[in-house]
C-alpha cells in the first residue's frame, strides 16, 4: 500500500507555526497544561507543544511519533526523516511517542492512528519531508532577515544555520522564525543530497535499552498503582454464571474481586498477590455455547465444508482453454494456530480521577483504545489521554480489534471507582491459552500446465477466518476476504485461468492480525506449489518464477539478485540443497534462497540469502535487521509453532515449555541481506522478509528427498 503523495502539499494543509521560545509546527498549538504535550526527562521543552516536531532553545529537535515502536526501530527511522530534510544533526535529535489525537496523527492510509500493514515509513514519509523542509524554509528566512543577507545565502547542514559569514544553533532563530508566515510550499531537498537518509547510525533507543533504562508497559505507572489480572474462561466461547471470592479476599494482598464482561478481575498490591487471588477464586462457568471441538475435529470440519458446501465467496478470472493439459499438478496445505508471544507480555497501565483518564502502554492502536476507554467510561473523546511508551514486540497482538485486554483495564477501573492507579498484565499462560490466534487455515490447489509451462488453470480453495474479526451482524463479504486471501497464487504469478474460492467457518476462536497477515500461509503455498509445477514441467524453478512473472519486474530484480548471490548457477557444495521463494508483501518484494545439509529428517539450515527491494531505504541496518528477525520468525513458525485444543476444546499449550519456539543455535549459520537500490518510495521491511523463508526451506527439502510437505508446523510438538 502506498501513501497519498500530498508532497509539500502538506505544508499549506497542516502546518502552523507559533510560538516565542521556539519554533513548533503542528495543526494548532497547545500548552504544556492541557494534558497533550510532553517530552522525555531531560529534553529541553518549547515554550508550545506542537506536531510532529519542536526545536527548543538550545537546537535540541524532538520529533513526536505518531507509531509505536515495538523493536523494529521506526522511531528512530521517522526522526531520520525530519532531520534530513530539516538538516538536523543526529545527535540533536530525540523522539518521543505522539499523543493519540486525531486528525492530527490520523494515519494517511487507514484513516486512524494505528500502526501495522509494514506501512509507518510509507504513510509518513510525505508528511516529515514536509515538517522537516517547512521549518527549514522558516528557520533560513529568520536568520536571513537577521543577517540582512539573501534567503538563498542560508542553509542549514550538521544541525546549525549559517551563510557565508554566519553560523548559529537551530535554536537561535527559533523563536524568530515562529513569528514568519507559512510558507506554502517549502522545497524537498534532492535525495541526492541525503546525508542521513540511506546511511547506516546509531538508533537513537539503544543506548537507554542497552543501559535498562527504557520504559515499557511494563515499567510504567505512579505512585501506589496496584496489580490487575484477569480470570478467563476456561474454553472458547464460554461466560461466567457466578463465582465465589472469599477465599481470593480472604489472602494478605488481595484488595478487590470485580466481575466485568469477559471474566473476573482480581487487583492486588502485587502482581504476585493479584495471582495469588485468582488462584483462590472458584467460578462457575456457562459453557453451553463453548467451542469444545479439537483441533483435528475442527480441521476435519474444514474438509467437509471445502467438499460438500458451496464456497462463500470466490472470484474467477481468464478463461479456462479446452486444449488438453500436459501436466496436472494438486496439493493440500494446512496450517495450525498461532501466538504472538510477544517478549513484553500484554500491559496497561491507566487511572482515572477528575473526570479524565490517563493510559500507559505500547499502544498499537491508539485511535480504537482511546474511542473504547472513552466510551466505556462515559468521557469525552479529549477527556481519555494515552501515553505511547515503546512495546516489546507485538506481531499483531497489540492491535485493537474489538474488546480484549485493553477494555479489561478500563472497565476495570470503572467497577472500581478510580480508588486505584491499575497496571493490568496478562501472563505469558494467559496469552498461549486464552488470547487471540493466528487463524488455522486448509488449502487446497490444482493447477494444470500446458507443455511450456504455462498454467493454462489454477483453481485455489482456502477455507479460514480472516484474521480480520469480520463485524458481528453483518452479512458475510461477498468477495473473499483479503484477512484470509492476500498473497495467494493467481494475485502474483500469471495464469491464463485461474478461480479464488473462500469458505468462512463457524469457530469459536477469536481470530487475530499475525505479522504479515495472510501472506504467512497464502505465500508459503504459492511458493512451495510453485516449485513442484517448475518440477512437472522440467524447467529450472529460478527460471519458471522469472516467466511467470514478467509483469511483476520488481519481484523478478530480487529474484536474479538473490541467485546471483546464491550462485544458483553453479552447483551447490557437496551434501547442500537449495529452495528458492519470492514474495510481495506491503508493495516490498522478496527474494530467498535457502541451502541445507543433513537429510530430511536431520537437516540443518547452512546459509539464506535475502534479497528485498523496499524502495528508498532510511537505514541499511534495520532492513537487514527486520530481515534477519523476519528470517527466524518465518522458520520458527514454519517448524515449531501451533496451538491446539484437546477434546474438550481446551489449548494444550500454555508457555514456551510446550509453545516451542526457535532456538539460537537453530538460525541459520549464515544469513546475508542485498538491498536492491531504489529511488522508489518507501515500502514495508517489517513483515515481508518473514514470508519466503519457510518455503525456501520446504523446497529445499523436498530437493533432498522429503516426502511432499502437506501439514505445519514441519516438526510437530508432542502433545
Amino acid at each position: 500500500m502506498n501513501a497519498r503523495s500530498d508532497g509539500p502539499r502538506l505544508a499549506r494543509r497542516r502546518f502552523l507555526v507559533l510560538g516565542s521560545a521556539g519554533l513548533m509546527l503542528g495543526t494548532r498549538a497547545f500548552g504544556a497544561t492541557d494534558g497533550h504535550a510532553r517530552q522525555e526527562p531531560g529534553t529541553p521543552a518549547p515554550a508550545l507543544a506542537q506536531r510532529f516536531l519542536a526545536i527548543a532553545p538550545d537546537g535540541t529537535v524532538t520529533v513526536f511519533a505518531k507509531h509505536v515502536d515495538m523493536g523494529q526501530g521506526i522511531w528512530s527511522g521517522l526522526a531520520a526523516i525530519v532531520a534530513e530534510e530539516l538538516g538536523a544533526e543526529w545527535t540533536q535529535v530525540r523522539v518521543v511517542g505522539a499523543p493519540a489525537k486525531l486528525p492530527d496523527y490520523a494515519h494517511t492510509i487507514y484513516g486512524a492512528q494505528t500502526t501495522g500493514g509494514s506501512t509507518s515509513i510509507a504513510n509518513s514519509w510525505d508528511e516529515l519531508r514536509a515538517a522537516g523542509a517547512t521549518a527549514r524554509a522558516m528557520l533560513t528566512a529568520a536568520a536571513a532577515m537577521h543577517w540582512h543577507v539573501s534567503p538563498q545565502s542560508v542553509s542549514i547542514a550538521a544541525g546549525r544555520v549559517q551563510s557565508d559569514h554566519h553560523s548559529a544553533t537551530l535554536g537561535r532563530f527559533a523563536a524568530a522564525a515562529a513569528r514568519l508566515p507559512v510558507p506554502d510550499a517549502a522545497p524537498l531537498r534532492d535525495p541526492s543530497a541525503f546525508r542521513i537518509v540511506g546511511q547506516r547510525r546509531a538508533r537513537l533507543d539503544l543506548p537507554d535499552k542497552v543501559r535498562g533504562k527504557t520504559r515499557y508497559g511494563l515499567d510504567t505507572g505512579w505512585d501506589g498503582i496496584k496489580a490487575l489480572v484477569i480470570l478467563h474462561p476456561p474454553r472458547f466461547g464460554a461466560t461466567l454464571r457466578d463465582f465465589d471470592a472469599a477465599a481470593a479476599l480472604a489472602l494478605p494482598g488481595v484488595l478487590a474481586i470485580e466481575r466485568i464482561p469477559g471474566g473476573i478481575a482480581v487487583i492486588g498490591e502485587t502482581t504476585w498477590h493479584a495471582l495469588r487471588g485468582r488462584a483462590a477464586l472458584v467460578a462457575d462457568w456457562d459453557e453451553s455455547a463453548a467451542e469444545t471441538r479439537s483441533t483435528d475435529t475442527i480441521l476435519a470440519d474444514f474438509h467437509d465444508q471445502m467438499a460438500s458446501r458451496p464456497p462463500t465467496a470466490e472470484t474467477r478470472k481468464g478463461e479456462v482453454t479446452t486444449a488438453p493439459p500436459a501436466h496436472v499438478a494438486e496439493a493440500t496445505f494446512t496450517f495450525p494456530y498461532l501466538a504472538h508471544v510477544p517478549i513484553e507480555p500484554l500491559s496497561v497501565a491507566g487511572k482515572l480521577a477528575g473526570g479524565r483518564c490517563t493510559l500507559r502502554s505500547g499502544f498499537q492502536s491508539q485511535s480504537s483504545n482511546q474511542a473504547s476507554a472513552a466510551r466505556i467510561l462515559g468521557l469525552p473523546i479529549e477527556a481519555v489521554e494515552l501515553e505511547t511508551v515503546h512495546a516489546g514486540g507485538s506481531f499483531g497482538r497489540r492491535a485493537d480489534f474489538g474488546p480484549d485486554w485493553f477494555d479489561e483495564l478500563i472497565h476495570a477501573l470503572k467497577a472500581t471507582g478510580g480508588r486505584w492507579p491499575l497496571r493490568l498484565m496478562w501472563s505469558r499462560d494467559d496469552d498461549i491459552t486464552g488470547g487471540r490466534y493466528r487463524p488455522m487455515t486448509l488449502h487446497r490447489i490444482a493447477a494444470q500446465l500446458a507443455a511450456d509451462g504455462t498454467i493454462t488453470r489454477l483453481d485455489h480453495g482456502i477455507v479460514g477466518q480472516p484474521c480480520f474479526p469480520l463485524p458481528a451482524g453483518e452479512p458475510l463479504p461477498k468477495e473473499p476476504s483479503d484477512g484470509a486471501v492476500t498473497g495467494h497464487f493467481a494475485e502474483q504469478y500469471a495464469c491464463t485461468a485461474s478461480r479464488l474460492a473462500w469458505w468462512y467457518p463457524e469457530v469459536k476462536i477469536k481470530p487475530h492480525t499475525y505479522r504479515a497477515i495472510a501472506n504467512n500461509h497464502n505465500g508459503l503455498v504459492k511458493e512451495i506449489f510453485v516449485d513442484r509445477l517448475a518440477r512437472a514441467a522440467r524447467i529450472d524453478p529460478v527460471a519458471y518464477r522469472l516467466s511467470l512473472l514478467a509483469h511483476e519486474p520488481r519481484q523478478q530484480g530480487v529474484l536474479r539478485l538473490a541467485a546471483e548471490k546464491a550462485g544458483w548457477d553453479r552447483p551447490p557444495g557437496q551434501g547442500l540443497f537449495r529452495g528458492v521463494a519470492v514474495h510481495r508483501a506491503d508493495d516490498s518484494h522478496v527474494a530467498q534462497i535457502v541451502e541445507v545439509s543433513g537429510s530430511p529428517s536431520d537437516f540443518r539450515i547452512e546459509r539464506v540469502v535475502c534479497a528485498i527491494d523496499c524502495g528508498i531505504v532510511i537505514d541499511p541496518d534495520t532492513v537487514t535487521a527486520q530481515a534477519e528477525g523476519g528470517i527466524g520468525f518465518g522458520l520458527s513458525s514454519a517448524l515449531f509453532q501451533e496451538i491446539t485444543l484437546d477434546d474438550t476444546g481446551r489449548v494444550e499449550q500454555s508457555n514456551f515449555h510446550d509453545y516451542r519456539i526457535l532456538r539460537m543455535p537453530e538460525m541459520p549459520r549464515r544469513i546475508e541481506v542485498h538491498i536492491v537500490p531504489s529511488t522508489e518510495r518507501p515500502t514495508g521491511v517489517g513483515e515481508p522478509p518473514s514470508v519466503p523463508v519457510a518455503a525456501a526451506l520446504v523446497n529445499a527439502l523436498e530437493a533432498m528427498g522429503m516426502e511432499p510437505v502437506a501439514r505445519f508446523p514441519l516438526v510437530r510438538s508432542a502433545r
